[in-house]
């Protein structure tokens, strides 16, 4: 829902919204330029503006500059900033009270004081559900150029430049380029592509990803512990021609090692592949009490994209590991966390 249409519901919902005895609201579209909406209020002899900002997109940096906008141009102890949506999530509920700004949104959730007025109304569920965007930059094919940028965040980009080194079309790269500077994921200056806010687009990826998304295969293997698995993997010199790379709890126990764990998943391209390692390793299919995953990825052109070697074992990308942990039910959470302050954090600051 574009900016403009999110202002006219709100208008027509806004005495929906702020159902309070008492209340006199007028909103006063000359002097609304600047903001999305300037509403008079008269509570009861208190009289106060309400200054609004509307926020469409659900990217984290659109909605901390949304933020940033609305505290600097609101200097008037009379003004109340308000950031309105058609929803706003608990998380987001969360960052605006943080902030400073107060919230509405069309699903019925606000939170508005001022002095002897107080309105909080939460909890209400989203009416509004997220259509998968036409240009979703967390893709399969699309996150190769989030995966390339991550890599050097201060590089800038030549469209060209990037698309050749990333394989996809630059038509393909071009139109991308463009979704992510207008979701602030990144900037484009004298045609040069730069990332913006690394971590605000991480936060952002792991809310759109799903580690159950891969197809699993569990399988047992006769082994003492998860090292022995390693071991046994390290014996069997996997052909190049098969692809595969560690990831969760095994990939990060390699890299940047935390948390103890019983399992090892194991990313394998193709049938072929989890084929090859049922003979070579002689797994047997177990639902319960499995010691291996294999997992066949529906990141299929991106997920082996900058895979390392560690200790003679493919491992997944750290921005893939990220992913993977983030979402995993036994202390990946924690893990990611983990493997974020020793991999990653110093990468995004630039020190």
């Amino acid at each position: 829902m574009r900016e403009n249409k999110i202002a006219k519901e709100l208008e027509k919902s806004i005495v929906r919204l702020l159902p309070v005895p008492g209340l006199d609201i007028v909103v006063e579209h000359g002097r609304s330029r600047r903001w999305d909406l300037f509403i008079r209020a008269d509570y009861q002899g208190l009289c106060f503006d309400i200054i609004v900002e509307v926020v469409s997109l659900n990217s984290l940096p659109a909605f901390k500059n949304k933020i940033n906008r609305l505290k600097s141009s609101v200097q008037n102890d009379n003004a109340v900033p308000v950031l309105a949506a058609p929803y706003l999530s608990p998380e987001r509920q969360v960052l605006c009270r943080e902030a400073g700004v107060y919230f509405m949104d069309l699903s019925g959730n606000v939170f508005i004081a001022h002095r002897s007025f107080y309105v909080e109304r939460i909890g209400f569920p989203n009416q509004y559900p997220e259509k998968r965007q036409r240009r979703d930059p967390f893709s399969d094919k699309a996150s190769l150029i989030l995966r390339e940028m991550l890599k050097v965040p201060k590089r800038q980009w030549g469209i060209r430049e990037l698309a050749v080194k990333i394989g996809l079309d630059p038509g393909y790269v071009s139109r991308m380029a463009k979704s992510l500077a207008e979701s602030g994921y990144a900037s484009r200056t004298n045609g040069k592509l730069s990332i913006r806010s690394p971590k605000e687009i991480l936060d952002d990826w792991v809310r759109a990803y799903d580690l159950k998304r891969n197809d699993h295969h569990r399988f047992f293997i006769l082994a003492s512990d998860v090292k022995s698995i390693l071991r046994r993997l390290q014996e069997i010199n996997i052909p190049q021609k098969c692809k595969y790379a560690l990831s969760v709890q095994a990939g990060a126990g390699l890299v940047a090692p935390h948390a103890v764990y019983k399992e090892v998943h194991m990313y394998v391209g193709g049938g072929e592949g989890i084929e090859y390692f049922k003979k070579e390793l002689d797994l047997k299919d177990a639902d319960q009490g499995a010691n291996l995953v294999l997992m066949r990825p529906y990141y299929k052109y991106s997920v082996f994209y900058d895979s390392q070697e560690v200790e003679g074992l493919r491992v997944v990308s750290d921005i893939q590991l990220y992913l993977d942990l983030y979402g995993y039910p036994v202390r990946g959470r924690e893990q990611a966390e983990h493997l974020y302050d020793k991999r990653l954090k110093w990468l995004f600051s630039g020190e």
